[in-house]
């Protein structure tokens, strides 16, 4: 009869088909997001040059430096993006996505509040990308955990009960008075 030391671990893993839609999704809803930036947004202003006014305010005017545009925003969100494939939880991703998400929102609640400007191509695909980038970060990802055991050591402890084992004069030695069997009484020469 033997004993066992046991080793109980918990391994994450993660489903390879997860990670590639993740990865799939993720690229997909980042260049999507960095493309629009290059597309008309209202009025045949492209993102690169429509201000980032454009987001709180009816007037929509051109601006020429480029981290001050609504397109600007669009690329950098399309980036962040893609920095959330190196985070396993992808969290990063899920949220460039609701970024994605709220540039329309702003872009078209100035839209509607004017009667002079319309939505073109470059915002709606801003959109799609926000939302693709959102579904990336629900896709894959998920670490689950799975429980390994595994046997380090194996002790023999006791004896085999096929087993005979002479008693010897120690094991004799040890046991109570009394105790023992009429064999052990008899070899100690009838003494009790």
């Amino acid at each position: 009869m033997g004993t066992h030391t046991i080793h109980r671990s918990s391994v994450p893993t993660t489903h390879t088909s997860g990670e590639f839609g993740r990865l799939v999704f993720t690229l997909i809803g980042s260049a999507a997001l960095i493309v629009s930036a290059f597309l008309n947004w209202s009025r045949d202003i492209t993102g690169v040059n429509l201000s980032n006014h454009a987001l709180i305010r009816t007037e929509f005017f051109t601006q020429s430096d480029i981290v001050k545009t609504v397109g600007g925003i669009s690329v950098l969100i399309g980036l962040v993006g893609m920095l959330g494939l190196v985070d396993r939880s992808s969290w990063l991703t899920r949220l460039a996505g609701v970024l994605g998400v709220a540039l329309f929102v702003m872009f078209a609640v100035e839209v509607y509040r004017s009667s002079y400007h319309t939505m073109q191509p470059g915002a709606w695909l801003a959109l799609a990308g926000g939302i693709v980038l959102l579904l990336g970060g629900f896709v894959g990802g998920r670490e689950t955990t799975v429980d390994d055991t595994t046997v380090i050591e194996e002790r023999r402890m006791g004896m085999d009960p096929m087993e005979r084992v002479e008693p010897t004069e120690r094991t004799e030695r040890m046991e109570p008075r009394g105790m023992g069997s009429d064999t052990d009484s008899e070899s100690r020469g009838g003494q009790t």
